[in-house]
């Protein structure tokens, strides 16, 4: 495997990152891991692209392998995950990349492509709106952190109810094995961020070629919430669709072959000049 880890200072911060260390005559695919998770999920869709295209995957602040910020903490506002994610871009030296992201990562790639030069973005089971979360899911993300709860157990049988059912049992392992994983902090972050999300006022600044991307098993993330934001994003140069039944909401884990396939064949939308260089 031609997949290799190492680190790099980001405002501050040791951030770990995995590369397959592609070609980079087009443009490089930054990844953005689901909540509470880190890179490695990448690893399927990084094995299937070698020597076709350079993708780098990063872990967020406090997770994974990365350093939290001081004190111990996390990233908790969408502004702040997308100011550091770029700064990471920066700090590479990579170009007008393709940024593509799931779940809350899939979130956060329309706010970046409002505010930053990107070749194109992958929304993956994401959202420009998330209504302001109460009740009892208000409640589980206040106690996400709190000293007599486990994350893990706690967000287990949920991620589980997440995953689609073609996806194969070795793929299942690992989405589980994540939750086992999850750090209580990074996951209340990230889960934060989710919490009153709305991007929709400036859905008219997109103008790159964007991919939204499905898995239809996902009922947390209806296909309404996709279809609103393609109906906002009037000047983008391409708005391409792709929903995948039979696979929920890790697809990058569930279904890497298919999303590399759309991923591919989306990469003829995006403009030739549009190529990426790393430092």
């Amino acid at each position: 495997m031609a997949i290799t880890g190492s680190y790099i200072m980001v405002n501050g911060i040791k951030t770990y990152y995995e590369t397959n260390n592609g070609p980079t005559d087009k443009p490089t695919i930054v990844c953005l891991h689901t909540a509470g998770r880190e890179c490695r999920q990448y690893h399927g869709m990084m094995e299937l692209f070698e020597g076709r295209y350079n993708m780098v995957a990063f872990d967020m602040p406090a997770h994974g392998k990365s350093w939290p910020l001081p004190g111990n903490k996390a990233i908790n506002n969408h502004k702040d995950y997308c100011a550091f994610a770029w700064a990471f871009v920066e700090a590479m030296g990579i170009e007008k990349p393709l940024v593509i992201g799931c779940s809350v990562g899939g979130n956060m790639v329309y706010y970046i492509a409002q505010h930053y030069p990107v070749a194109g973005i992958v929304s993956m089971q994401g959202s420009t709106f998330i209504k302001a979360l109460s009740g009892s899911y208000g409640t589980v993300v206040d106690l996400l952190d709190h000293p007599y709860i486990s994350v893990q157990h706690s967000h287990f049988d949920f991620s589980e109810s997440l995953i689609g059912r073609e996806c194969s049992e070795a793929a299942k392992d690992f989405i589980l094995w994540g939750v086992a994983q999850e750090c209580g902090v990074a996951k209340k972050g990230d889960l934060s961020i989710y919490n009153n999300y709305d991007v929709r006022g400036d859905l008219d600044k997109i103008t790159c070629p964007v991919l939204v991307i499905r898995g239809e098993d996902d009922w947390n993330v209806p296909e309404h919430y996709c279809q609103e934001a393609m109906k906002g994003m009037v000047n983008s140069k391409k708005v391409v669709w792709k929903p995948i039944p039979g696979y929920g909401h890790f697809i990058i884990v569930e279904a890497p072959e298919i999303v590399c396939e759309a991923i591919d064949d989306f990469m003829q939308h995006l403009d030739p000049a549009d190529v990426a260089s790393r430092a």
